[in-house]
């Protein structure tokens, strides 16, 4: 005891360290796909009843920063060190400079009392630097969250930016002939949680801004509604009704507001409602159809789908009303759009001509638009992460089923994460 004891005061006091010495950046976020950085991640050491925790930890790390797509995660082939040295002062940096490791992962598992005890640090192999000291104590069924938390942690200190690890995607799969389920997972696809289990169809999640509700369009009561769902209860409300055809629900950023699309005044108009469902009012008038809602940052605007011209397009329009302004002109059918979280960017399906639907960004106010998906399949319904630095959608390169796939902001590094299927992904906030 005494010696475990010694090395969770190590960790304690490195952890002060390195929050007061947060500045450089290893990695920009601009850096270009081919040039990733070299990590190694190295089994934990088992001081006393790891088991297969000191296999299970690292793979996530590895997977982690594989999927990110600014890592280039060193095989375990290639390791000259196998010892069981984790501290600052006995690991040997020279042999993971040898095979060009830049960064280090290594640590130790324990049990202290039945409780998993998971040490873990980063390592700057050039300077011998600990950049990150932790220890966490949980039970076994929180260690993919454990590992999660350590990989934000590591891009944190390479790149100045949290990671997205410990995040969740909202996604639609087809659960029976004629019946689409609500699912989320996490973002690396695994721990798969079916929210909707009524045999309708469902469509549209979007995920509240404090990570606690999700709400959705569904056909339950033969008209589509919206309705909210909570994780924590379980409990799902129903926010309108009536003979109306209610879709696309979209959280404002303060949680305060649903902004959707509805056919009340005969066709498809925006409307944004109170969170509990009051006081809908709306907010575009257009002879064509208005859908697809998705706010600004700061929750003054909306960005949307109209077909108002000769094709479905993306327009701007402030929630107080006032004339809409395109965002896009080329093309002939845009949709799907979602702002990104720095406020700079849409992201979009779109179609050029009589082709499939690839995925597309376009600055918020209408000019460099960048194609990210091209001769892949089917791409649509994206949806940013809440750093900005990634996107989720759905394709159907793999077959006829859709999947969900995530990319960096600028189309590198495109990776399945479902095996079963699934569309219209929306990816969810942080989880503090």
């Amino acid at each position: 005891m005494r010696r475990v004891s010694s090395i969770v005061l190590v960790v304690l006091l490195s952890i002060f360290w390195v929050r007061s010495a947060v500045g450089r950046i290893y990695i920009p976020i601009d850096q270009p796909a081919d040039k990733k950085f070299p990590i190694a991640v190295a089994d934990l050491v088992n001081v006393s009843g790891g088991g297969s925790i000191k296999k299970e930890i690292p793979d996530i790390i590895r997977s982690d920063l594989t999927l990110s797509g600014y890592f280039y995660v060193i095989p375990k082939k290639a390791y000259l060190d196998d010892s069981d040295n984790f501290t600052q002062d006995k690991i040997d940096f020279k042999k993971w400079t040898m095979i060009d490791a830049h960064a280090l992962v290594k640590g130790a598992v324990m049990n202290e009392e039945g409780r998993t005890v998971v040490q873990l640090r980063l390592f700057d192999t050039m300077s011998g630097e600990m950049l990150v000291g932790k220890q966490y104590t949980f039970e076994p069924k929180q260690l993919r969250k454990i590992a999660h938390r350590f990989s934000d942690e590591v891009m944190l200190a390479l790149t100045g930016m949290r990671g997205v690890f410990g995040t969740k995607i909202a996604f639609v799969r087809q659960s029976g002939k004629r019946s689409k389920s609500i699912y989320y997972m996490d973002m690396d696809g695994e721990n798969e949680t079916r929210v909707t289990k009524e045999k309708t169809i469902t469509l549209g999640p979007s995920w509240s801004p404090d990570g606690k509700r999700i709400a959705f369009a569904s056909y339950l009561d033969r008209f589509p509604d919206i309705y909210v769902y909570d994780l924590t209860t379980g409990h799902i409300r129903r926010l309108t009704s009536g003979d109306t055809l209610d879709i696309t629900p979209t959280w404002s950023p303060d949680g305060s507001m649903i902004a959707y699309a509805s056919t009340l005044p005969g066709n498809f108009e925006i409307y944004v409602m109170s969170s509990d469902g009051g006081g809908g009012r709306r907010i575009t008038n257009s002879p064509g159809i208005d859908i697809s809602p998705s706010f600004n940052p700061d929750g003054t605007e909306i960005v949307y789908v109209s077909e108002r011209g000769s094709s479905a397009q993306i327009y701007r329009q402030s929630i107080s009303g006032g004339a809409p302004v395109p965002v896009t002109l080329v093309g002939s059918h845009n949709v799907s759009p979602d702002w990104s979280p720095d406020g700079q960017k849409v992201v979009f399906a779109g179609r050029v001509g009589g082709g499939a639907f690839d995925i597309f960004t376009v600055n918020a106010d209408g000019t460099n638009v960048e194609r990210l998906t091209i001769g892949s399949g089917t791409n649509e319904d994206p949806s940013w992460s809440p750093d900005g630095r990634f996107i989720v959608f759905s394709s159907t390169r793999s077959g006829k089923q859709p999947q969900i796939f995530i990319m960096r902001y600028d189309g590198a590094n495109q990776t399945q994460i479902t095996k079963k299927g699934g569309m219209m992904p929306d990816w969810g906030p942080w989880e503090d």
